[in-house]
């Protein structure tokens, strides 16, 4: 009887899912997490009764496997639904988003509406006349599907912002899941804004992963936090990791969510020099959530508030009123939100003190219209690699790097969004986990064919 002793670097949704599946196999897995809590970006810090959810976590899924798990690791009273509003904020107006044609028609004024419909016609019948192939940067998708003058009005700006490359530059794979076409339907026939809405953790997301991470617990897994991996070596047979303190851990197989291109740069023996290339170009955004309580009552009825334009320089803002009052404290009848600024791992941004991020928060705060000295409570959080860019070469550059592991470390499984360098959400990142357990159990199973479909991912999903 062969024994297994597989080790997981990672302790976000895809490391953790990959502990509760193991678990539930009959294996006890041993799991080590760089930093000093699980969930990833997943996670909801505190600072005494103030919750920060740091990257804005919607709870939906087309598999039943994942809302089972999700259903079975926190009661229902601790779930909330929570209706999806969202807008784009731009000449001092709110424009709804996903974007509805009688709104871009009407809203921003008559000649501007024309001025757009125009330029989507325009886009429409090019695109008509062209070729089947799809278009491969963002900025050629965008200008198809939106015409150039509603790109560059609402895309062209965010997503320079928060993908901190020219559009020209970026692929657009995740284009067709991550961003709505526009909705042409008169108001009467849309479904009810109350039916789009999402589950949400009463305490933010991070609830969700402190329950696995307590289940594993009671499993008899060893989770370890502040637990950075420095070396990952493989002698033909097995797996040793060692970590930063020195300590070394032994298995039959390894399941990484750490950043695809720090895995091919710990492994021993050394990759290939062009392996070892193509894992270089991997790049990630990094995101410094800045949660702005304000004592005053703000009406802003949006969960997200994205903002192109450049008289700000936040890329995002979240109402963490509209997800949930639990993540501020009891009685609480301020505004609680939450600036989202893209950068890159150790720019000028990252790296800034706090006197310098202030003062770029509170120019925001005066652009949209709030008075900076109605401050109650700031709390900063940094998430170092929050998501994979998708430049040009990404899709193949990944691809090379999963055939060299493949055919070269059949043991060892990278799974999740940095592990995979996909801009998964939570659901695929679990369900690439689910997939690569059972692959180790010689099932036939793909991690890698878990979100491939280019159609938008939010059809026929499961709520609960």
């Amino acid at each position: 009887m062969t024994t297994r002793n597989p080790l997981i670097i990672g302790a976000g949704p895809a490391g953790l899912t990959a502990g509760l599946e193991l678990v539930s196999r009959g294996v006890t897995p041993r799991i080590y997490e760089a930093s000093a809590h699980v969930g990833g970006l997943a996670r909801t810090p505190r600072d005494g009764a103030w919750r920060v959810d740091p990257g804005g976590h919607r709870f939906f899924t087309r598999h039943e496997e994942i809302m089972d798990l999700w259903n079975s690791l926190l009661p229902h009273d601790q779930w909330i639904a929570v209706p999806r509003r969202s807008a784009m904020l731009v000449d001092g107006r709110f424009v709804p988003y996903p974007l509805q044609g009688r709104d871009l028609l009407t809203q921003l004024g008559f000649r501007a509406g024309l001025r757009g419909a125009s330029s989507f016609m325009l886009s429409r019948f090019r695109r008509g006349m062209r070729a089947i192939e799809r278009p491969e940067t963002f900025r050629h998708w965008g200008v198809e599907e939106f015409g150039r003058y509603w790109y560059q009005l609402f895309f062209d700006g965010y997503v320079r912002k928060t993908w901190l490359a020219d559009p020209d530059h970026l692929s657009s794979d995740w284009a067709n899941q991550r961003i709505r076409p526009i909705d042409w339907q008169r108001a009467a026939h849309r479904n009810p804004a109350g039916q789009d809405v999402f589950r949400y953790p009463r305490l933010g997301p991070g609830q969700l992963w402190d329950a696995a991470a307590a289940r594993l617990d009671d499993a008899g897994a060893l989770l370890s936090v502040n637990s950075k991996v420095d070396a990952i070596r493989h002698d033909g047979r097995g797996w040793t990791i060692q970590l930063q303190n020195a300590e070394v851990a032994v298995g039959d197989a390894l399941f990484s969510s750490m950043p695809l291109q720090s895995l091919i740069q710990m492994l021993e023996p050394q990759p290939p020099k062009h392996v070892r290339a193509i894992a270089a170009t991997l790049r990630h955004r990094s995101v410094i959530t800045v949660a702005v309580a304000l004592k005053k009552h703000y009406d802003i009825p949006f969960n997200w508030v994205y903002t192109p334009g450049r008289e700000f320089r936040v890329g995002r803002i979240q109402n963490y009123g509209n997800w949930s009052p639990a993540l501020a404290p009891d009685g609480f009848t301020g505004t609680h939100l939450g600036f989202e600024y893209f950068t890159l791992p150790h720019d000028d941004l990252w790296v800034a003190g706090d006197e310098c991020l202030g003062s770029i928060v509170e120019s925001d705060l005066r652009a949209l219209g709030v008075d900076a000295s109605d401050l109650d409570h700031v709390m900063t959080v940094k998430s170092q690699h929050a998501y994979p860019i998708y430049d040009a070469g990404r899709e193949r550059n990944v691809v090379r790097i999963r055939d060299f592991l493949r055919q070269n470390y059949p043991t060892l499984h990278p799974i999740g969004r940095n592990g995979m360098h996909r801009y998964d959400n939570q659901d695929h990142a679990m369900l690439s986990a689910l997939h690569s357990v059972a692959r180790y159990f010689g099932e036939n199973a793909d991690p890698w064919q878990v979100n491939t479909d280019l159609r938008y991912h939010e059809s026929g999903i499961l709520r609960g």
